[in-house]
């Protein structure tokens, strides 16, 4: 049955009622003419035919799509009982009204003011970096709406990229702070050496990475804490430079502490802790996913230095599509691991 008939089921209606009509009236002619009175005739020609009211509604049922018919008296219900109620009627519509533009008002202004603004210094320069196969799977998809890459494929964009004037690369995770007992977890990044300096983040207190302090084999490297986490572990104390912190069991000397505005580069995760990427095979031990090219774990970021580069807006500042092709990565092989991000 199509949308047509069913649309169009008023004018079936009365054709077939016409029909019905014509039908009734042959056969009563019929008996007529075979010598009955008028009264029998017209018994006979009913009896013959059935019930003529039932054979319509059979026949307006099958020119009907069951739920479009229920949606459709449900809705005409509504509105006579709306009607019958003009009071209610006006008041439950502008509360809607009201309600509806509120949100959307209160979410424009959060879109505006937290969404499409991280922290940092020129947060519409920033892209996140994902590989483009031109039409075929993009190069480490590991998640819907972003990239991930391995430690490899890391090292390998940020000696070659000539697109950005900079580009940084992190991780997340969760590491537990006891020495004993009881655990405590801290939300986590691995960060690259030159995170904090391609965000424009200065330290709050003592000193953030550089480049020199995310090198391949690192023995001690520091953490940088943030803000609140610095707050609320350590009570605000610029004495706290300097002293241990454990990771896992592993200490770190606390090199710095972030600015009170800077959350992380991901809206609606904050982190507590950073250490530079290559503290990484210390935490994670045989399970590091440095220098492994079937470990996904890495989100990849870049200031753009190029004007012409073809961005769009995306969460957290600005999103690159298609940025190059590296010869010899492939897509995420099936079995192949990626990091719990």
């Amino acid at each position: 049955m199509g949308w047509s008939r069913f649309f169009r089921r008023s004018r079936w209606d009365a054709e077939r009622a016409t029909e019905l009509q014509d039908y009734l009236a042959r056969e009563i002619d019929d008996n007529l003419a075979r010598g009955r009175s008028r009264d029998d005739a017209v018994r006979a020609a009913r009896r013959k035919l059935g019930n003529v009211t039932r054979i319509r509604e059979d026949i307006y049922e099958m020119n009907t799509l069951g739920l479009i018919e229920t949606i459709w008296q449900d809705l005409r219900f509504g509105v006579r009982l709306l009607r019958k109620n003009p009071t209610f009627s006006i008041v439950a519509i502008l509360t809607l009204a009201l309600g509806t533009g509120a949100n959307a008002a209160i979410f424009q202004l959060v879109n505006a003011a937290r969404l499409r603004t991280l922290p940092v210094e020129k947060p519409r320069e920033l892209a996140s970096i994902g590989i483009d196969m031109h039409g075929g799977k993009r190069v480490g998809q590991g998640y819907r709406g972003r990239s991930v890459h391995t430690e490899p494929l890391w090292q390998a964009i940020r000696a070659n990229q000539p697109a950005f004037s900079s580009v940084f690369a992190w991780g997340s995770d969760t590491w537990d702070l006891s020495v004993e007992g009881e655990s405590h977890p801290a939300q986590g990044l691995y960060v690259s050496g030159g995170f904090f300096d391609a965000l424009g983040v200065r330290a709050h207190v003592g000193r953030v990475f550089a480049a020199a302090d995310d090198r391949k084999g690192c023995g001690s490297p520091g953490a940088v804490l943030s803000y609140g986490f610095w707050q609320a572990r350590y009570g605000g104390s610029p004495g706290v430079i300097g002293r241990k912190i454990t990771l896992d069991g592993q200490p770190f000397g606390i090199a710095g502490v972030a600015p009170p505005q800077f959350f992380g580069v991901e809206v609606g995760r904050s982190f507590d802790v950073a250490i530079p990427l290559c503290a990484e095979p210390i935490i994670r031990g045989d399970q590091a996913g440095t220098g492994q090219a079937h470990v996904w774990w890495l989100d990849i970021m870049g200031e753009a230095g190029d004007p012409v580069l073809r961005l769009r807006p995306a969460r957290g500042g600005l999103h690159r599509e298609p940025l190059a092709e590296r010869r010899g990565a492939g897509e995420i092989p099936a079995g192949e691991r990626r990091r719990s991000a």
